[in-house]
């Protein structure tokens, strides 16, 4: 889906809002700084690029998971190669018929707030999910046809057809109080979260700030090793850069090429991620000029994805010719080299128009990209003008089949699971619906019924040609690399490929 980190496949409008002063963020005016070789007991002061537009994570977009995954739990946990493991919520999943899959809920896990984290909270949030009309997942859960509780450690789903992905599917699904959320309604919700996690929430201040605290009674085992994270944002880079440089704050995230350079040269550490998050320039298959199969493929092949990575990024970005290919350092086995001849070839001398639209200020050097693409597709014949706009509106228009030509936004795999992409982009009725195609929706409902992911392969393979390679609907561009700055003596920062942070070893 759309995002930034998370910022994604998930849609959402994004609240821009430059940072403010930092020292008093969080109610405190502790620099965080730590004497001789005693931990710091101030919160970490952790700087992201936008503030989060909503903590509710049943209708907002990933981006916002930094903050709320610290109160909040995944119904699954995944391991380090993002695969479900049994250690969370849902302790076992068993797939008892082709249309049935059980679930057993741990037992003895409360909210913060005190009430049961069993299979009845369980269910209401799948519920939430499917039902909710602003569920970010809803499209996911369409198969469901029916979820119940029997007893308070199971869950039983029932689907219309087999689907073999929903444990994945769960890994992104989190946990809220049914009570509690039943009563305060989304806004409220996002206003004052209760979850199961390791932190809870101890206030925002509007348009500046927000706060979790260390959560003493956390059921887990990876209990917090600090007292608390204090959240604050700056839409400009250089004003990360800043912070960190100043000792301000304590991780800034999301610093682009250049200021990761500069960070760099000045000593401070970095720690660069390759992440499943790609950029993607998406063709609109239904509208002019790229109704016309043959200028799709002039497109396809005027865009140089290495050069863009080499000429904008320095390396610090992986070109990635495939859209199914989800887990990092994978690759297609089908794909597209640039041609630009071939593509000055196919274009001719019509001269087509082509709209570029984009999120403006959303990801890292995504202006520049833009202008590449276009610069590509002038040079094969195209004439090019460009849209930019803020997040919130192009998500509004792309859902709502506005944005002719290309729109290029970012596609993160929230699970390690193709049909993500095939669902959220491939399908007719999809988020983007830019490549309707039968064949794309059979093929999409056949790799579903497969019993693993192994014996889906094959069809995901097939369905990335057909999208990439043959009808030339999608052009990925390249991976981000992931890259924050850790001020001296702050540790244990971690940074999943799926774009998660675990803050629970984190300490100054």
């Amino acid at each position: 889906m759309m995002k930034h980190p998370r910022r994604s496949l998930s849609l959402v409008t994004t609240v821009a809002v430059a940072a403010l002063g930092l020292a008093a963020c969080g109610g405190t005016t502790d620099s965080g700084a730590s004497s001789g070789n005693t931990p710091s007991t101030a919160p970490i002061r952790a700087l992201l690029a936008a503030q989060p537009a909503t903590l509710d994570p049943i209708v907002g977009a990933r981006s916002a998971q930094i903050v709320w995954a610290t109160m909040l739990e995944p119904l699954i946990n995944t391991d380090s190669s993002l695969k479900p493991v049994d250690t969370g919520i849902v302790t076992s999943w068993t797939r008892t018929d082709p249309t049935t899959w059980t679930f057993k809920v741990r037992d003895g896990v409360s909210f913060s707030n005190g009430e049961k984290a069993d299979a009845a909270a369980v269910a209401n949030t799948l519920t939430l999910t499917r039902d909710a009309p602003s569920s970010q997942l809803k499209s996911y859960f369409t198969n469901v046809a029916s979820i119940e509780a029997p007893d308070a450690t199971t869950v039983v789903m029932k689907t219309k057809t087999p689907q073999y992905n929903y444990p994945d599917l769960l890994t992104t699904v989190y946990l809220v109080p049914p009570a509690y959320y039943k009563e305060k309604g989304s806004e409220g919700f996002a206003a004052d979260p209760i979850g199961t996690g390791p932190y809870v929430w101890a206030g925002a201040h509007a348009g500046r700030d927000m706060s979790v605290k260390k959560n003493d009674n956390y059921w887990g085992p990876n209990k917090a090793q600090n007292s608390g994270i204090t959240f604050t944002w700056a839409n400009e880079a250089s004003q990360r850069l800043a912070l960190i440089q100043s000792k301000s704050v304590d991780v800034s995230f999301d610093l682009p090429p250049a200021q990761t350079s500069e960070a760099k040269k000045a000593g401070i550490n970095v720690v660069s991620t390759e992440t499943a998050m790609k950029i993607i320039a998406f063709l609109d298959s239904t509208k002019a000029p790229f109704d016309d199969p043959k200028l799709r493929e002039a497109a396809a092949l005027a865009i140089d994805r290495d050069a863009i990575v080499k000429g904008i990024f320095d390396g610090q970005a992986v070109a990635d010719s495939g859209l199914l290919n989800i887990n990092p350092g994978s690759k297609p086995a089908s794909s597209v080299t640039a041609d630009p001849a071939k593509a000055k070839e196919l274009v001719g001398s019509a001269a087509p128009a082509v709209q570029i639209t984009y999120p403006a200020n959303q990801y890292t050097n995504i202006a520049e990209v833009s202008q590449a693409v276009g610069g590509a597709l002038e040079k094969a014949g195209f004439k090019v003008s460009y849209v930019p706009i803020d997040y919130g509106t192009l998500v509004k228009r792309v859902v709502g089949r506005q944005v002719p030509g290309i729109a290029i936004f970012a596609g993160v795999p929230n699970v390690a699971s193709p049909d993500y992409f095939v669902s959220g982009f491939m399908r007719t009725k999809s988020i983007t619906g830019n490549c309707a195609d039968p064949q794309i929706d059979d093929l999409a409902t056949k790799a579903l019924e497969q019993t693993d992911a192994a014996a889906a392969a094959p069809i995901y393979e097939q369905l990335n040609t057909i999208g990439v390679v043959d009808k030339h609907c999608y052009v990925p561009l390249y991976r981000q690399i992931f890259n924050y700055a850790t001020g001296a003596g702050v540790k244990g920062v971690v940074f999943g490929p799926l774009n998660t942070v675990d803050f629970t070893k984190t300490t100054h």
